[in-house]
């Protein structure tokens, strides 16, 4: 038996070794951010963002910048990332990554080929949020400083997230969400898109972080719709919702609507938003009905409707179904005459329910798309008045 034991334990030596891949803490720094630029002297310009640890928390900061970014050139962001030592002391751990920003010369002229790399590397996580940066450098949104969070990037990712759920303003894009939209058949790539407001110059300074009124801010105000790779137009904010309407992604958002009469309008929350879409081609015309139910409360009012009426509901509920509607159309028109781009994924459910008709554009939905004709039901139901009736102002 004593030659048994010896052989057990001769087996567990080699799992027993230690950590033969360990990093000392002391010599490593964790990435959060990552923005890509068309480069001077090469193709492109990487640039990360690393935060420090002690500074990122009130018991062990000690007034010093709490992140620090660090920019590099070359012809590939795959070899950029193994090389960053040029420029970085510590070994960049890219495991924690949650912001890749792209400027708004690489995506309009379809340079985004490295983001290849990104879907294949083992060490970056793929649930990290991608954006456009609009009218300036990419790098330049990693080096805002601000109260909340700190970082830059850590601030973009809660903001993004913040934003879908509470507005409906940005979509939920991850990276493994880009990759599969795509290369899908039957749907367009759209990615959130950020401006910096104010002095680049100044959003890294430590006082833009201490100020009540930041000198630089970065805010996120539309989204970029994609076509073959390129960045071919923005939409709005309220467009932004009217796409997640459409896509059944909205969590909770208001609207604003117009009262009957005397210009004076009225607030709707949503709690509650279901979209359902049949799609089926008729005398070689692609149709989809598209409904979209929603429950919420009346959030606030300056119209003179007597609430305590039957009706007072009734009439609210028509004006922002109609309003809703039209405003859903008109987006969709701009789609299919700005960005020739189907963004909603309507090809995508013409191919699921009706993929008999859906071959014939398995190669060029944007022309099934462009004569496709869409009917839209927006049906709104309010629930209750909040804790108030009537309105606080009678006049």
């Amino acid at each position: 038996m004593k030659w048994l034991n010896w052989l057990m334990l001769l087996c567990f030596i080699p799992i027993l070794s230690g950590c033969w891949d360990r990093n000392e803490l002391s010599k490593t720094s964790i990435v959060t951010g990552m923005a890509v630029d068309k480069g001077e002297s090469f193709k492109y310009k990487l640039t990360i963002e690393t935060t420090e640890a002690r500074e990122m928390t009130a018991l062990t900061a000690t007034g010093q910048a709490p992140s620090t970014v660090a920019s590099l050139e070359g012809n590939s962001v795959a070899e950029l990332v193994s090389k960053f030592n040029i420029v970085n002391a510590t070994i960049p751990i890219y495991s924690h990554m949650r912001v890749l920003v792209i400027s708004e010369k690489l995506a309009k002229e379809g340079m985004l080929d490295f983001m290849d790399f990104f879907d294949r590397n083992r060490q970056i996580r793929d649930d990290f949020m991608i954006v456009i940066a609009r009218e300036g450098n990419a790098e330049d949104i990693l080096k805002v400083n601000n109260m909340y969070k700190k970082s830059a990037s850590l601030k973009l990712f809660t903001q993004l997230t913040t934003m879908q759920k509470d507005w409906g303003g940005a979509p939920d894009i991850k990276l493994n969400d880009y990759t599969r939209i795509y290369n899908s058949e039957g749907q367009a790539p759209v990615l959130p898109a950020v401006q910096l407001i104010g002095d680049p110059k100044k959003g890294g300074n430590i006082e833009n972080l201490k100020s009540e009124d930041p000198e630089a801010q970065v805010k996120v105000n539309s989204l970029g719709a994609f076509k073959s790779g390129k960045l071919v137009g923005y939409a709005s904010l309220a467009e932004v919702r009217d796409l997640l309407f459409v896509q059944d992604n909205i969590k909770t958002t208001a609207i604003t609507a117009n009262c009957e009469e005397g210009g004076k309008k009225f607030e709707y929350r949503v709690i509650h938003s279901s979209t359902k879409i049949k799609a089926k081609e008729v005398n070689g015309i692609p149709h989809f009905y598209i409904k979209i139910k929603t429950e919420g409360i009346l959030d606030g009012t300056t119209c003179p409707n007597k609430l305590g009426n039957a009706s007072a509901f009734e009439k609210l509920e028509a004006s922002i179904n109609k309003e809703m509607e039209s405003e859903i159309k008109d987006f969709i028109i701009k789609t299919k005459e700005q960005f020739n781009a189907d963004i909603f994924g309507f090809g995508g459910l013409l191919r699921e329910q009706d993929y008999k008709n859906f071959k014939k554009y398995k190669d060029t939905w944007d022309d099934g798309y462009a004569k496709a004709q869409m009917h839209i039901s927006f049906n709104s139901e309010i629930k209750r008045s909040g804790l108030r009736k009537e309105r606080f102002i009678t006049n």
